[in-house]
């Protein structure tokens, strides 16, 4: 039951006063992400500061609420592995665009795992956090000055940070340079969780993400909204955070929308779906100055407060949302005073599920045949997917090789592990697939146990938006120097794992040698364009074709393809196998997954 905090936690009206409270400006908030967000405080932090908030932010990712904080002007510096959008898919987004040149604020890049190592550390109380990400890569750039420099303690090896940071990867084995990185303290970190009991103690049902990490580092404690509060500590949650850690919170039910909210039914909530209709409708509003106004005026500076907030969603599209076992709803909404989209992954105008595979597909396919000859010629029994065409073609390769009596276990990043797919739903992160999985964990589980720890025993599969000669990746650049998106995992992947990479092809994409080292190459093994696969057995050998596909109505010869779709030089194998054709089974297989298709 719903009732008041036992002393020592303050109980506030709502966000807006948890702001107000507690919160000045040139505070460094955290964002704390256990898969979902405290997007309605961030929201009201946007309300209550505006331009004058000068907040340094960090959070493992700039996107669904805290576009906001970006509309507003608040951020003056931003500590983050990723910024953009990821629905329907993973792109870049116009605030974000001139980050490389400190505009709309300063940025330290971070891969996901390092950034929560860092906040390990900062919890902890250590001088610095050792990671074996990183190395190798450009991120270190993108940070700021001393970020990777922090003064090694007594008795560590004279190696300087930035010089491993420089270093072109490990070879083949297990030996890898680390990095000394530095504690992450936030002053405050904002949090939303599933609910909190009447002394103010904070329950969280996984997948986790970060965990309480970020929570525990904060210096002066932690702003939080719930869903309810409850008399007794819940059964089943799978973390806790101290109220003695806890500032003040606020009731306010649906406090990670638009992201979705795992359900704690021991404490009477259901959880929710990631709202994907008001994602892309915000990711759109983006591409505009006068959309982005629209936006930001209607969401964040007309509101009232949460219950305002609520209405101007209405009853039946929350009802839709829910995770109860209430259908989606669509039609007209009094309360909302506007139509209320069934909560589906789909583009604006679903293409026909019938027909001869496209392009895309094709190239789906083909990938999900190299991961599936990874696995049953090396035994990975284990596929670590970073979002994108990489985690379609994952799915796709489980569900082939669970035909042929081989269980492949699918993990993604914030702690999803062991999940088989809800078909029809294509966000790697959906609390559809949450509700399917053996497990879950956090960040530290996947990226650091099963990738971190897993050389041989897991396989990576990543999309990137270039990839060169040498495998390195780049997620972070164009080469005018605009932002993509930045590492998110992805560097955490390819540092440490047998990785295969899902790319189409372009002389853009497939270059001599990429604008920004996002993710090294030593650890790519394999890389499906949609003529074929070019693999390699050692990081020093080149990449060659070797299996084959001939474009539809090209003509050409694999080398003159190669030639005319990549700016690689044509290496392919003597003998070169060429692929069957998509066969109805995989197509089949390939639609149920992606009925609307959002990756045709």
């Amino acid at each position: 039951m719903n009732g008041g905090c036992e002393t020592g936690v303050h109980r506030a009206s709502g966000p807006d006063e948890l702001c107000a409270k507690f919160l000045g400006p040139g505070d460094h908030l955290h964002i704390a992400s256990t898969m979902s967000r405290p997007n309605v405080l961030v929201l009201a932090v946007a309300r209550v500061f505006g331009a004058r908030g000068r907040f340094t932010v960090s959070s493992n990712a700039l996107h669904a609420g805290v576009h906001a904080l970006t509309m507003a002007g608040a951020v003056r510096h931003a500590v983050t592995g990723f910024a953009g959008d990821t629905v329907p898919y993973s792109a870049p987004n116009r605030l974000y665009r001139d980050l490389a040149e400190g505009r709309p604020f300063t940025v330290e890049e971070w891969s996901l795992l390092s950034l929560v190592q860092r906040l390990v550390a900062g919890a902890t109380g250590l001088p610095a956090a050792v990671t074996s990400s990183l190395a190798g890569s450009d991120l270190p750039r993108g940070a700021s000055p001393g970020a990777v420099r922090t003064p090694a303690p007594a008795g560590t090896p004279a190696t300087p940070p930035a010089a491993a940071a420089t270093q072109a990867g490990p070879p083949d084995g297990d030996t890898r340079p680390g990095l000394l990185i530095p504690p992450l303290r936030p002053d405050v970190t904002l949090l939303h969780a599933q609910c909190a009991d009447r002394r103010g103690n904070l329950y969280l049902a996984g997948p986790l993400g970060e965990g309480p990490w970020g929570a525990l580092a904060a210096r002066r404690g932690v702003l939080a909204t719930v869903e309810r509060v409850v008399d007794e500590p819940p059964a089943g949650a799978d973390c806790s955070i101290p109220a003695d850690r806890v500032l003040a919170l606020a009731v306010c039910p649906w406090g990670a929308h638009p992201q979705g909210l795992a359900p704690l039914r021991s404490a009477g909530v259901a959880g929710y779906l990631d709202d994907y209709a008001f994602l892309a409708d915000l990711a759109a509003a983006c591409r505009t100055p006068r959309d982005t106004e629209r936006w930001f005026r209607h969401w964040v500076g007309e509101v009232t407060g949460h219950d305002d907030h609520l209405a101007r969603l209405g009853p039946r599209r929350l009802a839709g949302l829910r995770l109860d076992g209430a259908a989606p709803t669509a039609g007209p909404d009094p309360a909302a005073g506007r139509t209320a989209p069934a909560p589906r992954a789909v583009p604006a105008a679903a293409p026909e599920r019938t027909g001869p595979p496209t392009p895309r597909e094709r190239h789906i396919v083909l990938a999900a045949r190299a991961i599936a000859r990874r696995v049953l010629d090396r035994g990975y029994r284990t596929a670590l997917a970073g979002i994108g065409t990489a985690h379609v073609a994952t799915w796709l390769a489980a569900g082939l090789l669970a035909e042929r009596g081989v269980r492949l276990q699918v993990c993604a990043e914030l702690g999803m592990i062991d999940f088989s797919p809800e078909p029809g739903d294509t966000f790697l992160f959906s609390q559809r697939h949450v509700a399917r999985c053996r497990r879950t964990g956090g960040i530290l589980d996947v990226l650091g146990g099963l990738a971190g720890g897993g050389a041989g025993r897991t396989l990576g599969v990543l999309s990137t938006a270039q990839i060169d000669a040498a495998g390195a990746l780049n997620t972070s650049r164009r080469g005018d120097g605009r932002f993509l998106v930045g590492s998110g995992g992805a560097n955490d992947i390819a540092s440490h794992v047998d990785t295969i990479v899902v790319a189409p092809a372009s002389p853009r994409r497939y270059v001599p040698a990429v604008d920004f080292v996002t993710s090294p190459g030593h650890n790519v093994r394999c890389v499906v364009a949609e003529f074929g696969a070019f693999t390699r057995e050692h990081a020093a050998e080149p990449f060659t074709l070797t299996s084959w596909s001939p474009p539809p109505g090209s003509g050409g010869t694999p080398r003159s393809v190669i030639e005319d779709l990549t700016s690689w030089k044509p290496l392919v194998a003597r003998e070169l196998p060429t692929e069957d054709a998509v066969t109805a089974g995989e197509l089949d297989r390939l639609r149920a997954l992606d009925p609307e298709g959002v990756y045709r």
